[in-house]
């Protein structure tokens, strides 16, 4: 996996809660087909860009989009 691929997928990550709204991890999965590391890879680079934010609701991680975020993916 290429630091690239990893890129791409955060896009597509940050698409979704653009559309969805927040999401489980369990949703992410479902709406990309992706594995669960590639998401926590994606997941990573969002974070470290401060382009998400986490919660945990009843045992279960959601992440949602930080709107504070000056940049967007398109």
């Amino acid at each position: 996996m290429l630091k690239k691929d990893i890129g791409i997928n955060a896009g597509t990550i940050w698409r979704c809660l653009s559309e969805k709204g927040r999401l489980s991890l369990r949703e992410i999965g479902e709406l990309t087909s992706y594995k669960d590391s590639l998401i926590l890879l994606a997941l990573g680079w969002l974070s470290r860009e401060n382009k998400i934010l986490f919660s945990n609701i009843n045992d279960n991680l959601y992440v949602e989009l930080n709107f504070n975020a000056s940049e967007i993916y398109y």
